[in-house]
C-alpha cells in the first residue's frame, strides 16, 4: 500500500486549520501497518487530519493495524482521494477534488478506525468473508484465531456485530457492495458526528453518568457527578483543537438544557484547567439544578466571549436518549433528600 500526506498549501489554509490529508491507495500487504506507522512519524500529521482509503484489501492483520494507527491519532477516514486541483487560480485556497473509490475486503478493516467516517458520493464499498488468500488444512486454527481477532477488532471500534455477520453471509470469491443506507445502518459511516454512548463510573466516592460523543467540531463529554462530601457537580471535557486560549479565558461559561431552551449561567462557580487534549470544565450544582439536568431531554456546554456572541465553543446539547436519560435519574435518586 502507498501513503501520500498533503499539508496547507497556502498561509490562509494553515491559519485556519484543516487542510491536512492522506492519500492510501493499492493492495494492503503484510508489514504496510509498520510502514504506516514510519510513514507518520516521518510526516507527523496532526490530529482531525483525513485519510482517504482507495483499496481492494488484502492482508487482514495488517489492515488492523493500520486502522488502529488511524484511531489512535484520531484521524478521520473516507473512502477515495483527495487531490489538488489541476486549476490553481485562489493563491488564498487551492481547492481540493474528491474522486470516488474502492474500500473491499481488508481495506474496510482499516477505514473502520477512522473515529469519524465518511463516504464519498460514487464509491463503493465491499465485504466478504475474512479468510487466508491460499489456505492449508493447517490453517484451520489459524483462521479461528484471525476470526476471534477480527471479531475483538471491530468490538474495539465501535462497530456493531452485525457488521461482521453481514461479511461472513459473502463467499471470500463474492462480494457484497454495501448501500450508503446498509452503511448507516450497520454504523459503518458517520459522517460528522457519532451517536451519543453513555457510561456509568465510580471512584474514590464518586459517582458519575458519563455522555460523550464524536464530532467534527471536536470530542467531548458531559458528566453529572455526584459524592456525599460535594453531592452534584457539572464536568465537561472539551477537545481544545487549537483554542486552549479562548476556552480558559473566554468571559461566559453556561450550561444548555433541552436544546438551548435552558441556560445555567456557571461561569462564576466554573474551574477551568487544560486536561491533555481537553479543557476541563468543572461547576458545582444546585439540588434543583441536578435534578433539571437528570431529567432534561439534553445538554451540554457552552464558551462565549459574552451574551452577544452568536458563536460559542464547547459542546452541542447531547442526547440523553440511548441509556442516557435512565442512568441520569438513577444516579440523582441515589442521593439522600433529593
Amino acid at each position: 500500500m502507498q501513503f501520500e500526506y498533503t499539508e496547507p498549501q497556502t498561509e490562509l489554509e494553515a491559519a485556519f486549520g484543516g487542510y491536512f490529508s492522506i492519500n492510501m491507495f493499492g493492495p494492503i500487504e503484510q508489514g504496510d501497518d509498520v510502514r504506516f506507522q514510519r510513514f507518520l512519524e516521518r510526516s507527523a500529521p496532526p490530529p482531525r487530519t483525513s485519510v482517504y482509503i482507495n483499496s481492494t484489501g488484502g492482508h487482514v492483520e495488517a489492515a488492523m493495524g493500520i486502522g488502529r494507527l488511524i484511531r489512535g491519532k484520531w484521524f478521520s477516514t473516507s473512502v477515495g482521494s483527495c487531490v489538488l486541483a489541476s486549476e490553481q487560480n485562489d493563491k488564498w485556497v487551492i481547492p481540493r477534488k474528491l474522486n470516488p473509490g474502492k474500500c473491499f475486503s481488508a481495506a474496510t478493516l482499516t477505514f473502520l478506525g477512522g473515529r469519524l467516517r465518511y463516504f464519498n458520493a460514487n464509491s463503493q464499498f465491499g465485504v466478504h468473508q475474512f479468510s487466508f488468500k491460499n489456505p492449508s488444512p493447517e490453517d484451520v486454527g489459524r483462521s479461528q484465531r484471525l476470526s476471534a481477532s477480527i471479531a475483538r477488532y471491530i468490538e474495539e471500534m465501535g462497530i456493531p456485530a452485525a457488521f461482521l455477520e453481514q461479511s461472513a453471509l459473502i463467499p471470500g470469491h463474492d462480494l457484497d457492495t454495501l448501500s450508503e443506507e446498509k452503511m448507516r445502518e450497520l454504523k459503518v459511516i458517520t459522517g460528522g458526528e457519532t451517536a451519543v454512548t453513555w457510561g456509568v463510573e465510580v471512584q474514590k466516592g464518586v459517582m458519575w453518568v458519563r455522555g460523550e460523543r464524536d464530532a467534527l467540531f471536536g470530542h467531548g463529554k458531559v458528566m453529572l457527578c455526584y459524592s456525599k462530601t460535594d453531592r452534584f457537580m457539572f464536568v465537561a471535557m472539551v477537545e481544545a483543537m487549537g483554542r486552549q486560549n479562548e476556552l480558559l479565558n473566554f468571559g461566559l461559561v453556561e450550561i444548555v438544557v433541552n436544546g438551548e431552551d435552558t441556560r445555567i449561567d456557571i461561569t462564576d462557580r466554573c474551574a477551568r484547567a487544560p486536561t491533555g487534549i481537553y479543557i476541563m470544565f468543572m461547576a458545582k450544582l444546585s439540588d434543583d439544578e441536578a435534578k433539571f439536568i437528570a431529567y432534561s431531554a439534553s445538554f451540554g456546554v457552552q464558551v462565549r466571549a459574552s451574551s452577544d456572541a452568536g458563536v460559542f465553543l464547547g459542546i452541542a446539547p447531547v442526547s440523553t436518549e440511548n441509556g442516557g436519560s435512565d442512568k441520569l435519574k438513577g444516579l440523582y435518586g441515589l442521593a439522600p433528600d433529593t
